[in-house]
Formats: structure tokens, C-alpha cells, sequence
């Protein structure tokens, strides 16, 4: 099994796509103003105690409020008032980006994660994955962990089954580093602040995605410079899987990612066999519909329905996955016959959910036969990041983001240069559109290195353009 991980650097986003072999399975999109910041710590000062919710609000300073509640303190059972008081400052980390209108979710029980191991200063022990069976790799890890288990607890991933020595030293030094780093920063005199250097979208997204075996692809020279530095660091052995993409054709579009991507945006999923799946988001929770469609049996309807919902358990745990689903999930399967069909769709569902990283959990079925799952929510999910609400519509529909219409245009311009033998390119688009094109003229200009004519078409609406 082939993993690749395309990095698409440009000028308003960077991009990165995980492909297991030719199949897109996560995306990341980071933006200079809007970097996740899950895993991040910050000094922080208890504004406001929230006694009915067991929680209270944090001022982090220029990056707002965020709010915790009790058992991200301690486990204890104590409550909110009797573990903090209002103007305390401490260490805090984020465990969830802001959604809506709720501030980022923060914890005080860190942790510190790297490719083959999550570090956790405020616990003790060792605990490997049930997947590590050789007593020779145990050991060897148990003897290289060893100082830093004396400042807590170290979690060994199934991923260090195909690592090497090399790496298992540079990530553990790693983290020890990190620690010592954060420790030394001072708190109580401190004003509430961002500990540590900003992160680059770059950044954030190789060390989410960083693994043994895994061949990373950049466009850019700047970005490969920038990457190699971290691996150096980090994943030492995985330098030599690191390659720099030289072809005019686009990134994305030569692995097939950016289809799949446009497809991600789709409610309508269709499956290989005819079936598809219908997705749709609502203010409480994920709903998700299969339908057999055109793929029915008159001979054998039970072996046909089984058959659809397996195919579609499948596609479903990649469309979550892909998609950044959190929250509540229910999958309306096409209705089945006994306990039996019911177990084997469970089976496959839970076997399609073992590579996700994010910790999601099948609850089973409901009296009505409705397949109900839990995902943990961490990042936006990528509608969130290309999406608005559309404003003709008052919000019944969605258009794309400023950001995402200028990045798509940017790529578009970018390969109709290639192609030009003027050196010029003509834009030719709606009033909003000119005025965002015309505030980032000329630096989309330095970038491409092509003169750009940005011409009004009053009959454009905002989405649209033309080049010429």
C-alpha cells in the first residue's frame, strides 16, 4: 500500500492531500490568517467561571478566548470553582479549533505528539499499540524512552513498527526538547500569550501528517527547502522520500486529487456499482443516506442490499474522513434482513475506521435501524474552510469563500500562463470579484511573473471569470 502526501503551496493557501495509492483519503487546507492551532500552547488567564456549564473562560491575549471545563484540569470529580479562580494564569493547550460561534476547546492535560509516539507530561507509564508484537522492538523503545519517562508517559503508535532506530531517537529527542522548551517559559509573570513560534501552514501540516514510509511531493523549491529542514529534525530516514514536483501540469490534478477534492463538496456520492450515498449536514449532527438506485436484484433483493451497504460502509468512513465530519453521525443503510447482515455491516464499518486518526466510535443501531457514530471534532471540516453561506439565497446554499475563488482562479492563471505566448493574461470578471483581483494585483503578478489585465464584466456574477 502506497501513501503519498502532495503539498500544494500557492500564494493565498497551502494544500496537502493524502493518497493512499490513487485514492484520496485526507485533505488539509491551511491559510496564513486561519492556521489550526490544535496542539498549541498558550499562557493563560481564567477570565470568567461558568459554574452551570463546570467550566470557564480563558483569556489567551491576541488570539481571543478560549474555554475549558473540569475534567480537562483534573479527573477527579472536582468541580470548576475548586480546581481554579478567576485571574489565575497556567499553561493551557488547545484540543479544538473554534467553531462558529464557540472559542477554541483547551485542556491542561497535555500532550505532545510526534510521528511514532504521543508524549503526555502529566501521566506515567508506557503503553503500546496492540499491533506491536515483537518483545525485540518493545524493548528497544522501553530503553530509548527511558529519560523521558521519568517526566511522564509515553504512548508508542502502531506506525514504529516500520520505523527505524534513527527515528525513534530523533522523535524522542524531539519531544523532550519541545517539553523543556515550554517548562522554561515563564507563566505567572507572564501577559496571556502564544508560547513558541508561530507555526507556518507548511509546518502544521507535515507534522499532522508526518509517518514512516510515507513519500512527500512539493511544487515549490521554497517549500521543499522548508520541508527538508523539518524532516531533518523530526523523521530523519524519511528525507529520501521527499521530491520536489517539476512538471508544468498541476499537483493536484496530475494525482487526481483535486477531482476527488470537488467531489468532497458534493452531497451526492456515487458508488461504483450504481448505489450512492447522500450527505448532509444539519445544526446537530451529520445524516447520511445510502441508496441501492439503479443496483437492485429481483432475485436476490437481501444479497443486493448487503452487497450496497458494504460498498457504501466503505466510501462512508472515507467521505468522514475526508470530509473532517465531527459530531454526531447517523447512516441510514438500505434495510437489511436479521442480525446477522446488521453484524457484517458493523464489521466492515468499524474495519474502514481503523486508519482514521481521529478517535471515532460506532454506537450501533437504533429501534429504526439507524447506524449511529460518534467522531471526535478537532479541524474545521473542509466545507468550513472553501465554503460560505450564500447570501442570494440567505443561506440555504453555499458559495465559495473569497480565498478559495482567488486560490482556484490563481491555479487557473498559473496553468493558462504555461500555455500563453503573450506576456500578458486578461481576467475578465464580475464588480466584487475586479475589486478583490485589483487589492492583490500585484502580488499575484511577482508570483506568476506575468503581467495581469483585470477587466470588468458588469454581467459577471461573483464566482464568475474568463481568461483571456
Amino acid at each position: 500500500m502506497t501513501r503519498t502526501l502532495l503539498i500544494d503551496e500557492a500564494l493565498f493557501e497551502t494544500r496537502a492531500a493524502l493518497m493512499q495509492n490513487e485514492t484520496l483519503i485526507e485533505v488539509y487546507i491551511e491559510r496564513h490568517d486561519d492556521i489550526s492551532s490544535v496542539g498549541e500552547f498558550y499562557v493563560g488567564r481564567i477570565s470568567k467561571l461558568m459554574p452551570s456549564l463546570d467550566g470557564a473562560f480563558v483569556d489567551l491575549g491576541s488570539a481571543g478566548s478560549g474555554f475549558i471545563v473540569s475534567r480537562d484540569i483534573a479527573r477527579d470529580g472536582k468541580k470548576i470553582s475548586n480546581l481554579v479562580h478567576e485571574g489565575e494564569k497556567r499553561l493551557f493547550q488547545v484540543t479544538k479549533d473554534r467553531l462558529g460561534e464557540k472559542p477554541v476547546q483547551l485542556s491542561c492535560r497535555y500532550r505532545l505528539d510526534s510521528p511514532n509516539f504521543i508524549f503526555r507530561p502529566m501521566a506515567t507509564g508506557l503503553t503500546f499499540s496492540k499491533n506491536i508484537q515483537s518483545s525485540d522492538l518493545r524493548d528497544q523503545i522501553t530503553l530509548l524512552a527511558g529519560t523521558l519517562l521519568e517526566q511522564g508517559s509515553v504512548t508508542v503508535r502502531t506506525s514504529a513498527n516500520a520505523a527505524s532506530t534513527d527515528n525513534f531517537k530523533a522523535e524522542l529527542q524531539y519531544l523532550a526538547d519541545e517539553w523543556s522548551r515550554i517548562q522554561n517559559e515563564p507563566i505567572q509573570s507572564s501577559k496571556p500569550r502564544r508560547l513558541g513560534p508561530a507555526q507556518t501552514p507548511l509546518l502544521h501540516i507535515l507534522h499532522s501528517c508526518l509517518t514512516s514510509n510515507l513519500n512527500i511531493i512539493v511544487n515549490r523549491s521554497r517549500a521543499l527547502n522548508e520541508a527538508k529542514k523539518h524532516i531533518q529534525r523530526l523523521f530523519p530516514s524519511s528525507l529520501a522520500n521527499l521530491t520536489l514536483w517539476d512538471k508544468r501540469e498541476s499537483l493536484f490534478e496530475a494525482f487526481g486529487a483535486e477531482e476527488q477534492l470537488e467531489q468532497a463538496l458534493q452531497k451526492h456520492v456515487p458508488l461504483p456499482s450504481g448505489a450512492n450515498i447522500v450527505l448532509e449536514r444539519t445544526e446537530a449532527m451529520i445524516v447520511i443516506d445510502v441508496n441501492s438506485s439503479s443496483y437492485t436484484s429481483a432475485t436476490e433483493p437481501a444479497a443486493s442490499a448487503l452487497s450496497t451497504n458494504l460498498e457504501a460502509a466503505r466510501e462512508i468512513a472515507r467521505q468522514i474522513r475526508l470530509r473532517n465530519y465531527g459530531g454526531i453521525i447517523i447512516i441510514d443503510f438500505v434495510q437489511t434482513q436479521g442480525r446477522g447482515d446488521v453484524a457484517k455491516i458493523t464489521q466492515e464499518l468499524q474495519n474502514a475506521f481503523q486508519d482514521d486518526p481521529v478517535h471515532t466510535r460506532l454506537i450501533g443501531m437504533t429501534e429504526l435501524g439507524l447506524m449511529q457514530v460518534v467522531r471526535t471534532r478537532t479541524r474545521k471540516a473542509i466545507a468550513d474552510i472553501l465554503l460560505d453561506d450564500c447570501r442570494l439565497c440567505n443561506g440555504e446554499g453555499t458559495i465559495e469563500q473569497t480565498t478559495t475563488l482567488l486560490s482556484k482562479l490563481l491555479r487557473a492563471v498559473d496553468n493558462a500562463a504555461g500555455h500563453a505566448r503573450k506576456g500578458h493574461i486578461d481576467i475578465y470578471a464580475g464588480s466584487e470579484l475586479t475589486t478583490e483581483l485589483n487589492l492583490h494585483k500585484q502580488t499575484m503578478e511577482s508570483y506568476l511573473g506575468i503581467k495581469l489585465n483585470i477587466i470588468l464584466d458588469p454581467q459577471m456574477t461573483f464566482g464568475e471569470y474568463t481568461l483571456g
